[in-house]
């Protein structure tokens, strides 16, 4: 068969892929990014007018000229690719006109109102600033009505919800000689207060200049990564409530050029590993963390896991599925090299030099975002300029598709058999195919999943809650209606990435035993209850009834398969008459008080088991009823 020219061409620019022919993976695009040219030290990509695409902004830091260096206007880029317009500079309108030397910028919902805040970090000693959006990308400086009076030196902050209450608290880190790390917790409605003295150890360290929130020991709480130009790298370890200790030991000694570190699980073996810049000299390093398998907490550092090109003055990380291979790549924005430089992961703690990466360009970038930009699927990437050369701000949009889902890390929730009362909490770490400062982009996150009662099966989705560094957590509803005792219920995590891919967890299901109180059911002369003490209701253990406030010295414990509601006299029978079991006598001493002891036979036989009980009396037309207490055997 013979094939045509033009055939031949379609074939080839179908198999001719970037992994495969040599083009590169993020292609400039010249003269995509507006705004004034300006020393930049950090950017982010984020949706900050809620209309579902990626904005950036970018924290410039001064502005030189012959008078010396000048604060500057940050720069917000709204997204408007959907509109063949590219990335449109709407700074003046939709930001306060105060003049920063910004350092750094993150985007958190402080109030949990559904859109994201501005924390902007800022050289000085000055005013750290918080701005507030209302919903539609415009902000206000709210930074001393809500941070406090807050003069430092700071070169980045993060956000994390480090007591578990909800909300998401602020660290920054200090840039001044023994600089102490700061914590600043939130009340739940965006205001913040200065808990330092009373949370964080004292550690000093001079020239702090990244922090980064995880939960580095696997404990499931967040952790922070605190690290600069100067020796004692640091691990600040959460109790569980936000309070801190900390640990200088774990982490390479380092020398004065520590100036970013960032983590995500690189081996895909469930704990954090990180990658420090510049820990040697200009010879970047990755860290492996042995938790896992060992079960121990370590780091091996190993400059040669990256191959290839190495020993660049850098300044930023970002990971980022390169090949679309399911794994992070990394991703190091250069101050030196002749392009940004891409490391490609080979699944085995190696990382090799990729020529493939980035267009040929030689600035001076001091931060990298990366998001898919112009929704084509793909991974874009945007650079921040300062320090030499023009300051020309970068876009780089991506060539490979994204087809590839989040991964779970790490996940737990309940399982098995569970009190009605017990937690139902869900958390899980993850990862997508995009990782920068300890946070990951993905777009939803919810638990989904069953409940199967006596009534029927109701479903449920509810959002998870982000609450930094990776983690997210929720916690199984039990829908209107559903009467929880007895009940199976299965539940999974499903996420979806802004690329569409979906990510569904393996369902995991827990059943509802024990023992719940229910009613009253009617209260003639004092108060009647029927309890459980003990243990529990659970197989092969002794089942201990107890009933207090009966008048009279006899009366019965009704057993019963089936709940009821049957009204009688001043009271509500609580058992279903037509499932009646068996009913036993109920004896009482002078003060009112009885109980039953029964032991239950073991093995999974009486498992799932429900009864349904009441007590009553019934004495020259008096009726005493307790409360009834239903039963689901425990195995």
């Amino acid at each position: 068969m013979k094939f045509s020219k033009r055939a031949v061409c379609a074939v080839f620019a179908f198999v001719c892929s970037a992994s495969f022919c040599g083009a590169q993976i993020w292609v400039q695009q010249a003269g995509a990014v507006p705004g004034p040219v300006t020393m930049t030290e950090g950017c982010i990509a984020a949706d900050l007018d809620g209309d579902g695409d990626k904005d950036v902004l970018f924290a410039n830091g001064y502005v030189l000229s012959s008078a010396g260096s000048a604060a500057v206007l940050p720069t917000l880029l709204i997204n408007k690719f959907n509109l063949a317009l590219g990335l449109v500079d709407e700074s003046a309108a939709r930001l306060p006109a105060t003049l920063l030397k910004a350092t750094q910028v993150i985007a958190v919902d402080i109030e949990r109102d559904g859109d994201l805040d501005l924390v902007i970090t800022c050289n000085g000693p000055t005013q750290q600033r918080l701005y507030l959006n209302n919903g539609v990308g415009v902000f206000t400086d709210v930074s001393v009505a809500r941070l406090g009076v807050f003069s430092a030196v700071c070169n980045c902050a993060v956000a994390g919800d480090v007591e578990q209450d909800g909300d998401l608290d602020l660290f920054f880190n200090d840039g001044a000689t023994n600089g102490q790390l700061k914590l600043f917790l939130n009340n739940g409605l965006g205001f913040f207060t200065n808990v330092t003295a009373t949370h964080v150890a004292v550690a000093p360290k001079t020239n702090q200049q990244d922090v980064v929130l995880c939960d580095i020991d696997n404990d499931w709480d967040l952790d922070v990564v605190n690290t600069g130009k100067s020796a004692g790298q640091q691990i600040f370890f959460n109790d569980g409530t936000g309070h801190f200790t900390v640990n200088s030991a774990l982490l390479p000694a380092g020398t004065t050029l520590t100036y970013e570190t960032d983590v995500c699980d690189l081996d895909s073996d469930g704990d954090m590993d990180m990658c420090f810049l510049s820990t040697s000299g200009f010879t970047d390093a990755v860290l492996r963390n042995n938790l896992i398998p060992s079960g121990t907490l370590s780091f091996t550092a190993q400059s040669t896991f990256f191959t290839g090109s190495n020993g660049f003055d850098d300044n930023e990380f970002v990971y980022a599925d390169s090949d679309n291979d399911g794994d992070l790549d990394v991703v190091i924005g250069s101050l030196t090299a002749t392009q940004e430089r891409l490391y490609v992961n080979n699944g085995a703690f190696s990382f090799a030099n990729s020529t493939t990466g980035f267009s040929m360009v030689s600035d001076s970038t001091l931060d990298v975002a990366c998001a898919d930009l112009n929704n084509d699927g793909k991974l874009d990437m945007v650079t921040a300029q300062g320090e030499s050369g023009n300051f020309l701000n970068r876009l780089y949009l991506g060539t490979v598709l994204d087809t590839q889902p989040a991964r779970a890390l790490r996940l737990r929730g309940p399982e098995g058999a569970r009190a009605a009362g017990d937690s139902r909490r869900v958390q899980v770490v993850l990862h997508d195919s995009a990782v920068d400062d300890g946070e990951t982009s993905v777009r939803l996150v919810n638990l989904v999943g069953t409940v199967t009662h006596r009534s029927g099966v109701a479903s449920f989705s509810v959002p998870m809650t982000m609450m930094g560094g990776f983690l997210w957590n929720g916690e199984v509803p039990i829908p209107g209606g559903v009467v929880l005792m007895g009940a199976s219920v299965s539940w999974s995590v499903s996420v979806t990435d802004h690329a569409g891919n979906v990510l569904v967890t393996p369902a995991r299901n827990f059943h509802v035993c024990g023992a719940e109180a229910y009613g009253p059911g009617g209260v003639v002369g004092g108060v009647n209850a029927l309890s459980l003490n003990g243990s529990g209701a659970t197989a092969g253990q002794q089942l201990m009834l107890a009933w207090t406030g009966f008048p009279l010295d006899a009366g019965l414990l009704v057993l019963a398969g089936e709940r009821g509601a049957l009204p009688y006299f001043t009271g509500t029978i609580l058992v279903d008459p037509a499932t009646i079991i068996d009913y036993f006598p109920a004896l009482f001493d002078g003060a009112g008080v009885g109980g039953l002891s029964v032991g239950l036979p073991p093995g999974p036989a009486l498992a799932g088991l429900r009864l349904d009980l009441q007590v009553l009396q019934v004495s020259a037309g008096s009726v005493f009823l307790s409360n009834g207490l239903e039963l689901v055997i425990c195995p």
